[in-house]
């Protein structure tokens, strides 16, 4: 092409692509339209037959090897429970956290071998969550306050 002289216009062809539908948000859609189907509360509404029973309002929780010595506990609406927490672990550091309906109660964490004592106003009827805040994932458990 010489110098100064335009290039030939060129034809530029528009072409419509099919847009494809995504295959992981076709999912995500029918997921959340099962989920408003089947939506219902599935957690249940009482201790299972196994769970402790606090007696007396005076229950010892052991953590050893990084768990609870029982993951359930039941007791009466209206108790006020003591808690021993007897942690058997050497140099690691547990407490004891729980949070419900009743509200929230814990202890700072210390490092084993060590106890410590908590006491907690079960008012409310309903699961409470305990737990050791910095081994949350394997300390865990629910105490439940019945009517």
């Amino acid at each position: 092409m010489l110098r100064g002289a335009r290039s030939p216009a060129r034809s530029v062809r528009s072409a419509t692509v099919p847009r494809r539908r995504s295959l992981p948000g076709l999912l995500l859609v029918l997921a959340l339209v099962g989920g408003l189907v089947g939506c219902g509360d599935d957690a249940p509404s009482a201790a299972p037959d196994d769970c402790t029973r606090v007696e007396d309002g005076a229950h010892t929780l052991v953590a050893e090897n990084l768990r609870w010595d029982t993951d359930c506990l039941r007791v009466p609406v209206g108790t006020t429970i003591t808690f021993t927490v007897e942690n058997r672990d050497r140099s690691v550091g547990h407490n004891l956290a729980i949070e419900g309906p009743s509200g929230a109660a814990k202890t700072d964490v210390e490092a084993g071998p060590t106890t410590q004592t908590l006491e907690f106003e079960a008012t409310e009827v309903g699961p409470h969550a305990f737990e050791c805040e910095p081994h949350a994932s394997t300390m865990k458990g629910t105490l439940w306050v019945e009517s």
